[in-house]
């Protein structure tokens, strides 16, 4: 990429204005209207299997290298399914990265700033597989190990094993613009997560009251679980950076037979605290109907196992508990803007922030990026199995 095109990428990101997002029912029937080319063979909703309400759909592509089946929620059905086709084409088009944008080089080469050091000790002449792209924080030309762009999950795998790869920072949204925010958002989130797992009696310090969530998106959707017969817990994650980052449990109570009995977590960081939390119960509701469903190919089976009634009792008495009010919003956190979110990932601790961009089509419009952000923490899985 030369440098008009570097400042040209920039200029867009970081100085135009966010464009108003397309019709929903517009975007979903665009992308459809190509399915074939996608691999896409279906699209359903499966909000009815659960007695929330809250709109939640399935997207399947039987040829992925990954996930076949992918999901996505939202405020409404159409939003919810713009959700799951876009995660569906996230993997399709990273799945899909032209051989002529690779090219291959030791870690050595590539890491005389040490920005890849965190990947593997002694690992200094190992020869990896690289793809270029532009540097957020310092605006220069950058290769990522591509490890850590594309999702090939199969076996044997083209990348070498002690590189641990997730999906952490893949993106899509109908603007450029908004593919990266959500990109970085989420990588915020994993690290946030990461740091939250290893905080002594997190549950205990960091509980909001769930009953001062009464406005916004968050205090509908509150309202809705509660009407239904859930209960829910709430945590704000702390974080180096303003940008609110939340973990939500939403559960049954105990006031019918058990369906889903174990709790479904959330998560969201956003520009705001009504986003954030928004995101983080819309995902806990999407959790819930993924385990209900059982058709995705990532489902553990101890979701299953019996659960211990005392335990469930328990917890149900600890998302109850009475915290700090929930947050609220001034007028400017309505603003989107990438620039708090690339200061929040310096106050992180990112050295960088790499954006690859995997696929854009201003037909649909559709763009699909990747951003990585060495040497951050982004799988908070990675824990739990430690």
């Amino acid at each position: 990429m030369d440098e008009a095109a570097l400042d040209n990428v920039l200029d867009i990101i970081l100085k135009t204005e966010f464009p108003s997002p397309p019709d929903p029912r517009q975007t979903v029937q665009r992308i459809l209207a190509r399915r074939q080319d996608y691999g896409i063979t279906r699209l359903g909703s499966i909000t009815a299997l659960d007695w929330i309400g809250v709109p939640v759909v399935q997207v399947v592509r039987p040829r992925s290298r990954s996930v076949a089946v992918s999901q996505g929620k939202g405020l409404t059905l159409p939003l919810a399914a713009i959700s799951g086709l876009m995660e569906s084409l996230e993997g399709w088009a990273s799945e899909r990265i032209a051989p002529e944008r690779i090219f291959t080089a030791s870690l050595r080469a590539m890491n005389a700033r040490g920005d890849w050091s965190h990947l593997g000790i002694g690992r200094d002449e190992e020869m990896l597989a690289w793809i270029e792209g532009l540097d957020l924080l310092s605006g220069r030309q950058m290769a990522v190990p591509l490890a850590l762009v594309d999702t090939a999950y199969i076996v044997p795998s083209p990348h070498p094993h002690w590189i641990a790869r997730d999906t952490t920072g893949l993106a899509a949204g109908t603007s450029l613009q908004g593919a990266v925010l959500h990109a970085c958002l989420e990588i915020l989130e994993r690290q946030a997560r990461c740091t939250a797992m290893k905080t002594p009696h997190f549950f205990d310090r960091c509980q909001i009251d769930a009953r001062s969530v009464q406005s916004g998106n968050a205090g509908d959707i509150m309202r809705q679980l509660v009407q239904t017969g859930f209960v829910v817990g709430i945590w704000q994650i702390p974080a180096p950076h303003a940008l609110p980052i939340y973990w939500c449990h939403v559960m049954e109570d105990a006031g019918r037979a058990p369906f889903a009995p174990l709790p479904a977590e959330g998560f969201g960081c956003d520009i705001s605290h009504d986003r954030a939390l928004t995101s983080a119960l819309l995902e806990a509701c999407q959790s819930r109907l993924g385990v209900i469903s059982a058709a995705r190919d990532d489902i553990r089976t101890e979701l299953y196992n019996y659960a211990d009634a005392g335990e469930l009792a328990a917890w149900r008495l600890q998302l109850a508990k009475v915290g700090r009010s929930f947050p609220k919003d001034c007028s400017a956190a309505e603003e989107r803007s990438l620039a708090p979110v690339i200061e929040a990932l310096k106050l992180a601790g990112a050295h960088a922030a790499v954006l690859v961009v995997l696929h854009s089509d201003d037909r649909i419009p559709l763009h699909v990026v990747r951003v990585v952000a060495p040497p951050l923490e982004t799988n908070p899985e990675a824990d739990l199995a430690g």
